[in-house]
């Protein structure tokens, strides 16, 4: 789980800083965006640089469509992520809860709205209201075992479409009240989102950045915060609060943030437009620079070619990795036959060779996740 956090001066009269995050969200209902206009969303959220749009497909009323995403992945084409936001165990046309172990109501979800959804190519699918009303009593099987089957669905049609849970804010109550075990559903999610909604649990900014502190504690994926900016009586977050709750979502390590909900008012983009999404998908540049791939070496010179293989006569030697990245590289991994030995997150990237014969493989992260990666055969002879 990475955070990337610079900043780099604009000037319009004064200084402002600008903050690159990870992304950059905003959750928006379907009535809204039907209000709003797919043309007007999709032009506003690429001025405001947001890098993912949460568009609610299914509601609690149980009523989904696939117009509005459909539409919207056409307009938005690629200048930002569309994720689909599906209800899952609230559906008032069902009476309300619906048990997390229905196995009818499960296989619902999946193969009549995630699934086509998945096909019809969202960026991302958004869980919310996978959980109990309170009354889970510490049983969170359910919960996770629908993560995993929601998982496998997922990335067996496409790997890359990111998996997302809502999920409440409670610490320690949260297991036990709501069957959600952050550790647990992390190993199925890509992004775990904790509702951190300051105006509903009369809570203070420094209290989102406790909740982020504890899941990360416990999460083996990302966290990211969902900041309450609109609440539920329809009053917006003033900008003191809001930068607050951002910044102290960043300090505890939020992978991004998010805005729960579209509309914004124009003041609070005073504050948002400050933080600018770090949206990259091209992967770094690697290679091995020294030894050379398939070069025999003694006491440092080459000598000759080899077939599949380097051979180096006379030690120690040192492998050098050259690597580059149009947003910078966060850190190179070495790997012997397949096992991680060490990791440099600083230029030189040097690795100390040990004699004998192995595979050495390396692996170059950047700031985003985007990874490259080169291998040699190689035996290592020392003498004295």
């Amino acid at each position: 789980m990475i955070f990337l956090l610079f900043t780099v001066p604009l000037i319009t009269g004064n200084i402002f800083v600008k903050e690159y995050v990870e992304s950059k969200g905003i959750w928006v209902w379907g009535s809204t965006l039907y209000e709003t206009g797919v043309d007007n969303f999709v032009y506003e959220m690429v001025e405001h640089n947001f890098s993912d749009v949460y568009l609610l497909v299914k509601d609690v009323t149980g009523y989904y469509t696939f117009s509005l995403i459909s539409e919207l992945l056409n307009k938005a084409n690629g200048k930002f992520r569309v994720h689909a936001w599906i209800i899952c165990f609230q559906d008032y046309s069902q009476g309300g809860w619906i048990d997390v172990n229905s196995s009818s109501y499960r296989h619902y979800l999946i193969n009549d709205i995630i699934i086509p959804l998945v096909k019809m190519g969202v960026d991302g699918i958004c869980l919310d209201y996978i959980r109990y009303p309170g009354n889970a009593y510490g049983n969170t099987y359910p919960v996770t075992s629908f993560c995993m089957e929601v998982r496998n669905a997922v990335k067996s049609i496409n790997p890359d479409c990111i998996l997302s849970a809502a999920v409440m804010p409670e610490m320690e109550a949260n297991a036990y009240y709501y069957g959600q075990d952050y550790a647990e559903m992390s190993r199925y999610m890509d992004v775990l989102m904790p509702m951190t909604y300051t105006h509903n649990y009369q809570m203070p900014p420094s209290w989102v950045g406790e909740v982020i502190s504890f899941i990360k504690a416990r999460a083996s994926c990302k966290v990211q915060a969902i900041i309450q900016s609109l609440d539920d009586e329809s009053i917006f977050m003033s900008n003191d609060e809001l930068k607050a709750c951002i910044e102290c979502a960043l300090k505890n390590g939020s992978n991004g943030i998010s805005f729960f909900r579209y509309p914004v008012a124009e003041w609070q983009y005073e504050i948002i437009d400050e933080y600018v999404p770090f949206f990259d998908d091209i992967p770094p540049c690697i290679e091995i620079e020294y030894p050379l791939k398939n070069s025999l070496y003694m006491f440092g010179y080459r000598i000759m070619s080899l077939y599949n293989k380097t051979v180096i006569i006379g030690c120690p030697r040192e492998l050098k990795v050259n690597t580059t990245d149009n947003e910078g590289i966060e850190k190179v991994e070495f790997y012997i036959d397949d096992e991680l030995v060490a990791e440099d997150t600083e230029e030189p990237y040097i690795f100390e060779l040990s004699k004998g014969c192995y595979k050495i493989k390396v692996v170059s992260y950047d700031y985003s996740e985007n990874f490259a990666s080169d291998e040699m055969n190689i035996c290592l002879f020392c003498i004295s």
